[in-house]
C-alpha cells in the first residue's frame, strides 16, 4: 500500500521547486522525528519557522499553512506560539521580511503571504473582539480567512502544471521588497 503525502508538505515542496527554477535561494528547516516512545524522555528544539527564502538585499523567514478550508484556526495545533513570537522577532533585523503563506486548497489555490505584523495586528483585533477596524471581510474571533488574507495580504500568483503548482515567488518577492523593503 502506497502512503498518501501529506497536501501540506507537498504545497511546501511546490515551493522549493518554484524557488529553485527562479533562481531564488531556499532553506528548508528540516523537522525532527522523535519515535513516540521516546518522546516524554528526549527534548528537541522546536523550529522557528519552515524555511528560508533570499533575494538579495532581503531574507524571508516564512511559515507555510495549508488547509483545505477556507480559514485557519489560532489554535495552537494550529498556529503555534512559537512561530509567531520567531517570526515577530525577525522582523526586528535589518533586511528580514518574515510572514505565514497561507495556502487554501479550494478552487483556485488561493495562495496568500501575510506579514507578521498584519498577522497580529488582525489577531489582536480579532481576539479582543474590538469593533472599530477598517476590515471589509468579517472578522472571526478564533480564525484567520481567506477572505482577511486577501485583504491584508499579498497573492502568491500560482499555476498547475499537470498534479502539481508552481508559485510565482520572484513576483511575491518584488512585491515583499516594495511593500516592506528599506526606502
Amino acid at each position: 500500500m502506497v502512503k498518501k503525502q501529506n497536501e501540506g508538505k507537498m504545497f511546501e515542496e511546490d515551493v522549493e521547486q518554484s524557488c529553485k527554477d527562479q533562481k531564488l535561494f531556499y532553506y528548508r528547516i528540516k523537522d525532527t522525528f522523535i519515535p513516540p516512545d521516546l518522546r516524554t524522555r528526549v527534548r528537541v528544539t522546536k523550529n522557528k519557522y519552515d524555511s528560508f527564502i533570499y533575494r538579495k538585499p532581503n531574507l524571508f523567514p516564512i511559515e507555510f499553512k495549508s488547509t483545505k478550508d477556507k480559514k485557519f484556526s489560532f489554535s495552537e495545533s494550529i498556529i503555534k506560539q512559537h512561530q509567531i513570537d520567531s517570526l515577530q522577532e525577525a522582523v526586528t533585523y535589518d533586511g528580514l521580511i518574515a510572514g505565514f503563506i497561507f495556502n487554501f486548497r479550494v478552487e483556485g489555490n488561493p495562495t496568500y503571504f501575510v506579514h507578521i505584523d498584519d498577522f497580529l495586528k488582525y489577531k489582536h483585533i480579532a481576539e479582543n473582539q474590538i469593533k472599530e477596524h477598517t476590515y471589509k471581510a468579517k472578522v472571526n474571533k478564533a480564525s484567520i480567512s481567506l477572505d482577511i488574507c486577501k485583504e491584508i495580504g499579498i497573492e502568491v500568483s500560482n499555476a498547475k502544471k499537470k498534479v502539481r503548482y508552481r508559485y510565482y515567488i520572484n513576483k511575491l518577492v518584488d512585491e515583499l521588497i516594495k511593500r516592506y523593503g528599506e526606502s
